[in-house]
């Protein structure tokens, strides 16, 4: 890849890596040597911008990684909402986005609020239905604040995460009730026939009604080949995934001095930590905050890795050439 590219793909890991999303780190690496090695994914090449106007620009992203593009695509909607208040961009025929709670992040930097969108391969069936044909479409939304950390919400329409459903099946653990059904479209709390089977939408009709409109902004207004049930899963690494982005900037200098709008953000913070905890609750925290309060002391004393992730990307070093640093042997 070239460098800068490496660089942003390295970045979105381990900001990942950093708050705990530990499957949407550094653990994908040797997938992603090993999809561009197979020719799913393409290490480098243009993504020109196919239509733009002040506000909008839709861009083919000609099967290079998703955080190569999304980060353009988010930068590019920042410039345009310094421009016109609103901006937006729409990217097609990309490869996996990694954690998508990252690219908000570029636009809070800049003092503004960002939304990412991403599609994926189907893992849910329409709500009443019993086929995947959608996919549980990452979304992530932030906003800056003055005195409090920004608020960040990074989730899925699914009622539980792909992700998350290996995670809880690595640790030997069950689903909680009403997330997942098994291939029989029986209820189950397996994780082993969760992943045979498919996920429901988070909170029934409105996770899917999320769901297919994530998928217009993403796929369908993107012109991208595949979308829906045509979508391939990142796994299928001799194969174009085919997914797509859909990146937004909104300036509130457009509508109100700055201060203002970060200060009413803060006083809203402020009534939501302002309500008394639960019984058993330890503390009322605002969407993101935990994440960045984890980035903190990981920035400070360190990731921790499994010691499976450890040997695999010891071996896909190997592999290139590439030594392990002595520190970590």
């Amino acid at each position: 890849m070239p460098r800068p590219d490496a660089a942003t793909l390295a970045e979105v890991m381990v900001w990942s890596d950093l708050r705990g999303i530990t499957k949407q780190g550094v653990l994908r690496l040797p997938l992603a040597v090993e999809r561009m090695r197979a020719g799913g994914t393409r290490p480098d090449g243009e993504s020109p911008v196919l239509r733009e106007t002040a506000s909008l620009a839709a861009i083919a992203g000609n099967d290079r990684w998703g955080p190569v593009l999304g980060v353009d695509a988010m930068r590019r909607a920042i410039a345009k909402a310094r421009a016109t208040g609103l901006g937006a961009a729409v990217v097609r025929d990309s490869t996996f986005a990694f954690a998508l709670g990252y690219y908000p992040t570029l636009a809070i930097a800049e003092g503004m609020i960002g939304l990412a969108i991403n599609d994926c391969l189907p893992l849910m069936a329409p709500f009443g239905g019993t086929t995947k044909v959608l996919g549980n479409q990452a979304f992530a939304l932030g906003c800056p604040a003055r005195r409090h950390l920004p608020l960040l919400l990074d989730t899925a329409t699914s009622a539980i995460t792909w992700s998350a459903i290996h995670e809880i099946n690595e640790r030997g653990g069950r689903l909680p009730e009403g997330v997942a059904v098994a291939p029989d479209g029986t209820p189950t709390t397996d994780p082993l026939l969760a992943l045979a089977g498919r996920v429901l939408p988070l909170g029934g009709p409105k996770g899917f009604g999320l769901a297919i409109l994530w998928e217009v902004l993403c796929g369908v207004l993107s012109g991208g080949e595949l979308f829906g049930a045509r979508l391939r899963g990142p796994d299928e690494v001799a194969l174009p995934m085919g997914t797509s982005l859909f990146m937004l900037a909104l300036d509130p200098r457009a509508v109100m001095d700055h201060t203002e709008f970060l200060e009413r953000v803060d006083r809203l913070i402020d009534d939501v930590r302002s309500s008394p905890p639960e019984a058993g609750v330890d503390a009322v925290y605002t969407p993101g905050e935990r994440g960045y309060q984890l980035a903190a002391e990981r920035e400070a004393a360190g990731i921790p890795l499994a010691a499976s992730t450890v040997a695999a990307l010891r071996a896909t070093g190997a592999s290139l050439g590439v030594s392990w640093p002595g520190a970590w042997m």
